[in-house]
């Protein structure tokens, strides 16, 4: 199974994203090269740091930086919210030269909403710019967590100068604890490849619908990738992951995907190849990382859909799947309940109009056809209940017979701890 060329997904018997193991056929290796679940596969020409500053809590990593020894080409996605944080907002405008020199993040307040959200964001890119001697239009920055909080700043600095005092060789573990919220731990991986090294991390747990990218993710090469280039290959790969996942429809103020290199190993068309395909392996593992771990989440639920008008529509009508409440909580429950599936593909607000022909419809739950030619197929449900409690992934395929558009989608279910989480999420 895979959604990109040249990339291998072998997925263990349950389905258990955890132990999927991702693998590219690598042209430069002339051999496939594994993913790896860690940032083993250090970039050549970066250091970092984190730290416990306490922007929230006491003992929490907080406040990480990530510097290059030279300014180098940088791309990025982000947030189609019209209530993006400033953050966002700064960066756009630092990125438009298509390069950077340094990334700070802080997590546990979103610096959105408050009266000195703006200045103290730039406040805080000064600091590391003047620290590294780099223009502020270099340095890019992201905030997460709690909207409408102001930045506790003298915290906030004091954090970002120590961070920056105590800056190591490549990426170090704690960066990818450091942009944390609510996640059950860090997303990582990295690869190599004909000399060159791709390493990843991410964040995200709720307030996801990318419109965009996703949540926080930040790529790290060192392959001398053209900026216009780097571009291109986010867009074209995160439309395919991070912009096909979802947890509870609700598009974050913070998403940011944003890429670096630092330009130390030549490119060839070899090594190019290579590097996106490592983009798409990396870009599937984090968004499937993503929605498994996200809040409460119990399954994983994969949604693949064809037979669509369209690309543009089958890409819809799989959304409405993994959107919908009542189907996320039959897959919570284990209930094979097609009859919700059968409602979440003609629901209003898609580019196809009309009443669908229930008796061009397919409709399967893992391995099971439940609905096909205008009627329910009959099975013993408990049987299925039973396979889908045995399973941590869960398929959802539907063929609406209308044409040849096909897309591929995946959120989580929905239990009770979603609602906990999110109720007392301030209080």
């Amino acid at each position: 199974m895979s959604i990109f060329e040249r990339v291998l997904v072998q997925l263990p018997e349950d389905g258990d994203p955890n132990a999927t193991d991702y693998r590219i056929a690598s042209v430069t290796e002339g051999k496939e090269v594994a993913l790896r679940r860690d940032l083993s596969c250090q970039p050549q020409g970066l250091r970092s740091a984190a730290v416990k500053a306490g922007i929230k809590y006491a003992d929490v990593y907080d406040t990480c930086v990530v510097v290059m020894d030279k300014p180098g080409a940088a791309a990025g996605i982000f947030t189609k919210n019209r209530s993006a944080a400033p953050a966002v907002l700064i960066d756009r405008e630092h990125i438009a030269d298509g390069r950077a020199q340094a990334l700070v993040v802080l997590s546990k307040n979103a610096n959105a909403f408050t009266p000195t959200d703006r200045e103290n964001a730039l406040k805080v890119c000064g600091l590391v710019a003047g620290h590294i001697g780099a223009p502020v239009s270099d340095v890019m920055i992201s905030c997460t967590g709690v909207i409408g909080v102001k930045l506790p700043m003298e915290v906030v600095e004091a954090g970002v100068r120590k961070a920056l005092d105590t800056l190591q060789p490549g990426l170090v573990p704690e960066v990818a604890q450091a942009i944390l919220t609510t996640d059950k731990g860090p997303k990582v991986c990295s690869m190599q490849f004909g000399g060159v090294n791709v390493a990843a991390m991410a964040k995200g747990a709720g307030m996801i619908e990318p419109n965009m990218a996703t949540m926080l993710v930040y790529f790290f090469t060192d392959l001398a990738v053209e900026q216009a280039e780097l571009q291109q290959m986010l867009v074209r790969t995160a439309d395919k992951t991070f912009n096909s996942i979802s947890v509870d429809s609700d598009t974050s103020t913070s998403d940011s995907l944003i890429a670096f290199s630092t330009g130390t190993v030549p490119a060839t068309p070899e090594r190019l190849r290579d590097f996106e395909a490592a983009l798409g392996a990396m870009m599937l593992k984090l968004a499937v990382d993503v929605v498994y771990g996200a809040e409460g989440a119990t399954k994983l639920i994969e949604a693949r859909v064809s037979g669509a008008v369209s690309t543009k529509n089958a890409r819809e009508v799989a959304r409405m799947i993994i959107n919908s409440p009542l189907v996320k909580t039959a897959v919570f429950g284990c209930d094979p309940n097609w009859g919700r599936i059968a409602m979440a593909i003609g629901k209003p607000g898609q580019e196809q109009t009309g009443t669908i022909d229930v008796r061009r419809v397919t409709i399967r739950m893992g391995s099971a056809t439940l609905f096909a030619k205008g009627e329910a197929v009959p099975l013993q449900l408990k049987e299925l209940s039973a396979d889908m409690r045995a399973r941590k992934k869960i398929d959802i395929e539907v063929d609406l017979g209308e044409g040849d558009g096909s897309w591929t989608a995946w959120g989580c279910d929905l239990s009770y701890d979603y609602v906990k989480e999110n109720a007392d999420y301030t209080s």
